[in-house]
């Protein structure tokens, strides 16, 4: 099971984006990573669409499932991957962000 939550020992509240953070309504929200594909033009397209349209949209689903190697992006940290599948990529970041948090 994924963690999806901490308390932090200052009393501070971090999560995963997930339907119990969208539950709480939690005030701050940052973006740690991107998941993306790995091919250049394909992630320029992507991001080019994604900045575009909702998350909600039907663009933003079909991008999702594009059938192309993808990478997640941690935002100062490491880049992982190359993934086959996109929720390979969207696993492996969560594993590293729950780390992370675990070892903070």
């Amino acid at each position: 099971m994924e963690k999806v939550f901490y308390i932090t020992e200052s009393g501070e509240f971090e999560t995963i984006d997930s339907d119990i953070s969208q539950i709480l309504e939690l005030e701050q929200k940052r973006r740690v990573s991107h998941v993306v594909p790995v091919n250049r033009a394909l992630r320029w397209l992507f991001t080019t669409i994604r900045k575009r349209v909702s998350d909600e949209s039907r663009m933003a689903a079909f991008t999702r499932c594009w059938p192309c190697r993808w990478q997640a992006a941690i935002i100062g940290g490491p880049t992982l991957g190359p993934f086959k599948l996109r929720k390979d990529a969207i696993s492996a970041e969560v594993a590293y962000i729950n780390n992370k948090l675990e070892t903070e």
